[in-house]
């Protein structure tokens, strides 16, 4: 028993734990922040942390922030390196910080997993000095049915905002109805509002319209912002009015972290589905016309659908349609008209471009749209009228008397149809021999001209064709990748290379960005680097990408939207 106890501290002191990780609380509400440090012992150099797994169940606030100790004692030196956070939970339950992996030097090693049980956020804005409130529209909705999420902040003591992490919307079109990004906040812009009895100060933060994707129930992610207050300080003496909104930060300040409440939304499926749904979910009417209902036979004519109301009008498909025979049909222009205010409302056009190969009377019949009227709760109709053309038979074309049709075989035609005679004359050899001499001369002094006039067209027209194939391209690399968290790189890089956007598509995901940051909007780079962090969470973990669904989703939405303006 001793001889083993004596090699068990011989190990300890020959083999010192290097690791620790430590947190501040184990048991925290929703709006509580904790302290994360990971502490190595014996290392002279900082750690490099993967962090990026511990974001899916939390936000940071402040940090990494790297602190080193010294000590000296009996002579002996001993160093340690401290890298820490301070993060926010995203949602309630047990959560498990996972195994981080720590880097110094060639050295690799683990965190332990550590268990955070995270309750229920305590609202109740009659004892707080300030407070974020969401408000749902509805939280029981059909899939494409719009809900409206509004932010506003309320405060009875001097505050400004330092930081707001906006939530993201994973099963949800979004469509921002008010952002103040960019917008000067003056005291004018705060309003006076009493609620039991207590006077605060409100602001609207962010509105938002949500368009349900698939059917089930979604806990929205909640807003959080950091928000600096002033300390009460008796020996400060207030020189104007006593408000406290309005008083100075020249006292003592310090740092809150407000949380928006928890939110389920329960999207319920469309069922009974008619045979011609493409996807349309609110209020709608619709119309049609023609650009002309009186052509020559083999002129193009357009036709309009159009749709106006409030909905999804972003995830809508092309409406089905019966076209007479004897008319080619070619998918036209899709036009978006907005009208953004409390609804996502405006107008859609689409265009048919037909063309008649047959002179003679045609109608054009109604159009049946159904949609799911949010309204009423139901299935409803709408139809478009008929609309005649009359086509008739065109002077400059050669026409089939008996069967009235066009020889689309003679479209082109010559001025000459016969087989020609050539009149022969005598050529004199030496006149040719020289000419032709001269001819191929002057073909091999101009050719480095036209070579180079030539390569230019050729790679610009390349460059042209790659620019404009850039997104079909992508999305069948996706379609047939067996691994997206493995490929999810080398399909962005490859859009964006084919775009001319990059330099080459052998970069990381952090060059990736960084060359994206002034090429792409804001909150397109935001959801890029969301997707990227999540592929490269869970590329050497062994999880097959076939149990993430909805990542191919986010990776075709995403390019869809930066195709449509890069």
């Amino acid at each position: 028993m001793k001889r083993l106890l004596f090699f068990l501290l011989s190990f300890s002191l020959l083999f010192p734990q290097k690791l620790d990780t430590i947190v501040s609380d184990r048991e925290i509400s929703l709006n509580e922040s904790i302290d994360f440090t990971i502490k190595l012992n014996n290392i002279d150099t900082n750690p490099e942390v993967n962090f990026n797994p511990v974001l899916d169940y939390f936000s940071i606030i402040s940090g990494p922030n790297i602190g080193s100790e010294y000590k000296f004692i009996n002579g002996k030196k001993s160093s340690s390196r401290s890298i820490s956070w301070r993060i926010i939970p995203k949602k309630t339950g047990k959560i498990t910080i996972p195994e981080l992996e720590v880097k110094v030097g060639k050295n690799i090693y683990l965190t332990n997993e550590i268990v955070i049980n995270v309750s229920e956020q305590i609202s109740n804005s009659t004892s707080n000095d300030m407070f974020l409130k969401i408000e749902v529209s509805d939280g029981n909705v059909k899939v494409g049915e719009q809900i409206n999420i509004k932010y506003t902040f309320f405060t009875r003591i001097a505050s400004r905002v330092i930081e707001t992490e906006f939530p993201s919307y994973e099963g949800f079109y979004e469509e921002k109805l008010y952002d103040p990004s960019g917008s000067k906040i003056t005291p004018d812009s705060w309003n006076d509002v009493v609620i039991d009895n207590y006077k605060y100060k409100s602001i609207k933060l962010y509105e938002v319209a949500l368009f349900p994707m698939f059917d089930g129930s979604f806990d929205l992610d909640p807003m959080i912002m950091k928000v600096e207050t002033k300390e009460s300080d008796p020996s400060f003496k207030r020189l104007f009015w006593d408000d406290p909104f309005f008083d100075t930060f020249s006292q003592k300040t310090k740092a809150r972290i407000l949380v928006s409440d928890k939110k389920t939304i329960t999207v319920n499926p469309l069922n009974n589905k008619p045979d011609s749904f493409t996807g349309a979910v609110g209020v709608f009417d619709i119309s049609s016309s023609l650009s002309s209902t009186d052509v020559e036979n083999g002129t193009p004519v357009t036709f309009y659908i159009k749709l106006k109301g409030e909905g999804n009008l972003d995830n809508i498909g092309r409406p089905r349609i019966d076209f007479p025979k004897n008319l080619d049909v070619f998918d036209g222009e899709i036009t978006k008209e907005r009208d953004i205010s409390d609804k996502v409302s405006g107008l859609l056009v689409w265009e048919y471009n037909l063309i008649p190969r047959k002179s003679g009377k045609y109608t054009i019949p109604s159009v049946k749209f159904p949609f799911f009227d949010t309204k009423r709760e139901s299935w409803k109709n709408v139809r478009t009228k008929p609309i005649n053309l009359n086509v008739t038979k065109s002077i400059q074309k050669n026409y089939d008397n008996n069967s009235n049709n066009i020889f689309t075989g003679k479209e082109i035609r010559y001025i000459k149809l016969d087989t020609p005679s050539w009149n022969k004359y005598n050529s004199n050899t030496f006149y040719i021999i020289c000419l032709s001499i001269i001819s191929i001369a002057l073909i091999l002094f101009l050719s480095p001209l036209f070579s180079v006039k030539i390569s230019s067209f050729i790679e610009e027209q390349a460059s042209r064709f790659r620019k404009n194939s850039a997104l079909s391209n992508s999305l069948k690399i996706l379609s047939i990748c067996e691994d997206v968290h493995r490929d999810c790189l080398s399909i962005f890089s490859k859009f964006f290379y084919d775009k001319n956007m990059i330099k080459s598509m052998n970069v990381d995901s952090i060059v990736l960005e960084d060359e994206l940051k002034e090429k792409i909007e804001p909150k397109h780079l935001k959801r890029l680097k969301s997707i990227l962090d999540h592929c490269n969470q869970y590329k050497y973990t062994g999880i097959s990408s076939g149990k993430d669904t909805r990542i191919k989703e986010k990776i075709v939405k995403l390019l869809t939207e930066i195709n449509d303006y890069v």
